[in-house]
């Protein structure tokens, strides 16, 4: 089920796995990222979703205003979300700038894992169990 489409990203909620999907298709910077991110933890509290695969293949440079807020502000929001897959970007200066988004976050509050392909990025989250916390 398509949650949000736009032409940077879709989100969508995968009924067969119990996941949430996002997909970046295009270059995405202030309110079109940020929008994007804020629909993940939307539909994660709507879905009782606890894991996120993040399909980066296509993902861009993401604006150092952007790598501060999910830093600063996006992870704290992120509290139903236990296990991220992230497949990474296939440009170099966008996994350049995912990897300091990465490294600016000193506690995830959830559990991350990178991938070069979807399957196994699927295997892996279909693998992982619900934690109470």
């Amino acid at each position: 089920m398509v949650y949000y489409e736009s032409p940077q990203a879709t989100i969508s909620w995968n009924e067969a796995v119990q996941i949430i999907e996002v997909r970046w298709k295009a270059f995405a910077q202030g309110e079109q990222f940020r929008t994007a991110m804020d629909k993940v933890v939307e539909l994660a509290g709507k879905m009782n979703g606890s894991k996120v695969l993040y399909d980066n293949r296509k993902m861009s440079v993401i604006s150092q205003e952007d790598q501060a807020w999910v830093s600063q502000n996006w992870v704290k929001r992120a509290s139903d979300i236990q296990y991220c897959a992230v497949v990474e970007p296939e440009k170099v200066v966008a996994k350049s700038s995912l990897n300091r988004i990465v490294g600016t976050i000193e506690e995830f509050p959830y559990d991350m894992k990178f991938f070069q392909n979807m399957d196994d990025a699927v295997n892996w989250l279909a693998e992982m169990r619900y934690k109470v916390r």
